[in-house]
């Protein structure tokens, strides 16, 4: 190979297509001549200036209601944005310090999933032996306080719904809150 060939603009943007195609570089270097390294840094090159120059070269789609789409461009006027694309690419660019875990949320769900797994095993058994005495043509088998137990199992699972439903609005709306504060950022510029 000869040392030092320059590569022309054009040769450029062939190296960095074809590698796109899933060209190998080995073959890329034979090719036009030059070195792997310079496969190499014509591409690393390429990407550093899409993202200086801002090129833009992914797209994002999602479908929603309209009005959720009402809501949305609600909230971006508020904030001063242009165009839906501006306050997604702000939403986008500041994933950092919004979708983090949550540690509290996390371990409050484990706990429920273990206690809805006991729940759950005690239904399994409370059905195998309704299933037992209906086979026999029998009453179902359980007393008078047994059947409380299940009636107050019953109420268990309905609480333990409704504290999963009220540790998840509350967990939105803390999100709403720091979604709110990054529009509200990108809107001012102090970003």
């Amino acid at each position: 190979m000869p040392k030092g060939r320059i590569l022309t603009q054009s040769e450029r943007l062939v190296i960095v297509r074809e590698a796109a195609k899933g060209v190998g570089k080995p073959r890329l270097a034979q090719r036009f001549g030059v070195t792997r390294r310079t496969i190499d840094y014509t591409i690393k090159r390429e990407k550093d200036r899409r993202r200086d120059t801002g090129i833009r070269t992914a797209a994002a789609s999602v479908t929603v209601t309209p009005d959720e789409m009402e809501a949305f461009d609600a909230e971006l006027a508020k904030h001063g944005f242009d165009s839906r694309a501006d306050g997604l690419r702000a939403l986008m660019q500041a994933t950092n310090g919004i979708f983090v875990p949550d540690e509290h949320l996390s371990g409050e769900l484990a706990s429920f999933r273990a206690a809805l797994n006991r729940v759950g095993n005690n239904i399994t058994q409370i059905a195998r032996r309704m299933n037992e005495a209906k086979k026999r043509g029998l009453p179902p088998p359980w007393s008078n306080r047994q059947y409380e137990e299940i009636r107050a199992l019953a109420g268990t699972i309905l609480e333990m719904g409704d504290q999963i439903d009220l540790l998840v609005r509350r967990r939105n709306s803390a999100m709403a809150v720091t979604v709110d504060d990054v529009l509200r950022e990108f809107a001012l510029g102090t970003k």
